[in-house]
């Protein structure tokens, strides 16, 4: 059998999942551009007749959404540079220093990512209100980087495990100190690991739901997935649009995978491979 026909099974694979990624976003855009009366038209139209932007200028001008995108803005910037900040050191002293206790921290490390913040929403929210920062972005910021941390170091230490380890001991040997060799040798090629973690904390961050919806009372500081849920009425809710403000939502994260597309896959490439 030729390479073109061992292939095919998974391009048809490959091909089905993007459809089943796709066609919700299409039926998204699609049900915005309707007006009330055609959402609930039947048969749906994948197309409507009356399409229209109108949605969208509604959204944008006599809603708060641009108000929650600059808040999901702010605080997923924040968060993913503290998460860098505080996880690159991290990573790069499990992967290179002689640290007592290495293997039972990494295991640690991995037993908490597979614990839900979901399930420490109590002690979360008497912890940021002991601080005084509920109802707050900087108390936001402070959990999602608490969260997404173990998940950053963990990423981060195979992508330093692949440097090679000669370039880093020839740094040491010319006088420079760890931290110069972390900022000034290491990281430098880390630029693919680094992107493809900061991409993949962002997207968090952005559709994170539950946390936000926790800690924040005040309108003026939702985030775009608690705005959103306010748009929802207990008798009546207008889905064209909650679909218009759901899709101007996506266009940002969409954005950012294709800005970063590059050191996305590079980096998921790069840390599949120790050298």
């Amino acid at each position: 059998m030729s390479a073109g026909g061992r292939r095919w099974p998974y391009t048809i694979a490959l091909a089905a999942v993007a459809i089943a990624f796709v066609l919700p976003m299409l039926w998204l855009f699609s049900v915005s551009l309707k007006t009330k009366a055609g959402v609930y038209g039947f048969p749906p139209q994948w197309v409507p007749d009356d399409a229209s932007l109108d949605n969208y200028a509604f959204v944008l001008a006599r809603t708060e959404v641009p108000w929650y995108l600059l808040n999901s803005f702010k605080v997923a910037l924040a968060a993913t540079a503290a998460t860098l900040l505080l996880g690159v050191p991290a990573a790069f002293v499990l992967s290179r220093e002689d640290v007592r206790g290495r293997a039972s921290l990494l295991t640690a490390l991995l037993a908490l990512q597979m614990v839900s913040p979901i399930v420490l929403l109590v002690p979360i929210y008497g912890l940021i209100g002991g601080l005084g920062l509920l109802d707050s972005h900087a108390g936001l910021v402070v959990v999602y980087a608490a969260v997404q941390l173990p998940f950053t170091i963990v990423v981060l230490k195979n992508f330093f495990d692949a440097l090679p380890t000669s370039l880093l001991e020839a740094a040491r040997l010319d006088g420079a100190s760890r931290p110069r060799v972390l900022w000034r040798v290491a990281l430098p090629l880390l630029g693919p690991g680094l992107g493809a973690t900061a991409t993949f904390n962002l997207a968090w961050y952005w559709a994170e739901f539950a946390l936000a919806l926790v800690l924040l009372d005040s309108q003026g500081h939702f985030t775009i997935p608690v705005g959103l849920f306010s748009f929802q009425s207990g008798y009546e809710t207008e889905w064209q649009l909650v679909a218009a403000a759901s899709f101007i939502g996506l266009v940002p994260v969409i954005a950012t995978f294709v800005l970063l597309q590059r050191f996305f896959v590079s980096g998921l490439t790069a840390g599949a491979v120790k050298g």
